[in-house]
């Protein structure tokens, strides 16, 4: 008879992780166990990114699309040109200039006030504004601050993914401990008074 290699190969290991090794003493609840494990773990592996991805683009999409506490953008009619100022460091940054605009709040009545605009846009041109919940003009939101709670929603949806498979798996073990140890006694009221009988 052949000698066991000292290592099994993956392959053997798999079938022995899987129950499928054709051992005699493996009960039908082991086989069941192993099953049970190896399909919780491909459902973390494959259902625990795509949850903690989606998650991650509701966070996004959410922080992005204007609440109480994120600005809103809203489009804005140029009322004027916009014309660079005259001063050599102005026309040098050139990037912006205030001007006066006229757009609709959320409620949909019109405002007029000074916005940010291209220099040399003219009048009539339309230019995106961004908005507070009160309905001042703002700075553009900082998508790096979005990414980070897209980020983090996603880790945070993974970890929780993960903690539920693995309470999940903890508690079919104990059921099938309970009904191991109720079939264990079962055997025993069975077999013990024979072995009883053997030694008196």
């Amino acid at each position: 008879m052949r000698a066991a290699p000292g290592r099994p190969r993956w392959k053997a290991r798999l079938a022995m992780a899987l129950g499928l090794d054709g051992n005699p003493l493996r009960r039908a609840s082991d086989r069941a166990e192993a099953w049970i494990r190896a399909g919780l773990l491909v459902i973390l592996l494959i259902g625990g990114p795509t949850t903690a991805l989606a998650a991650g683009q509701w966070a996004a999409h959410a922080a992005g699309t204007g609440t109480s506490v994120q600005p809103h953008a809203v489009r804005a009619v140029l009322l004027q040109p916009a014309i660079t100022p005259a001063s050599p460091g102005a026309a040098a940054q050139g990037a912006q200039v205030w001007v006066r605009a006229r757009w609709e709040s959320a409620g949909g009545s019109a405002r007029t006030g000074e916005v940010p605009a291209p220099a040399g846009a003219a009048a009539g041109a339309a230019v995106t504004v961004w908005l507070t919940a009160s309905g001042r003009v703002t700075d553009p939101p900082q998508w790096g601050d979005f990414a980070f709670a897209a980020v983090l929603t996603a880790v945070m949806t993974l970890a929780v993914t993960a903690f539920a498979l693995l309470a999940a798996l903890r508690l079919v073990q104990r059921f099938l401990n309970w009904r191991r140890m109720a079939a264990w006694e079962a055997a025993w009221r069975a077999i013990g008074p024979r072995w009883t009988g053997h030694r008196s």
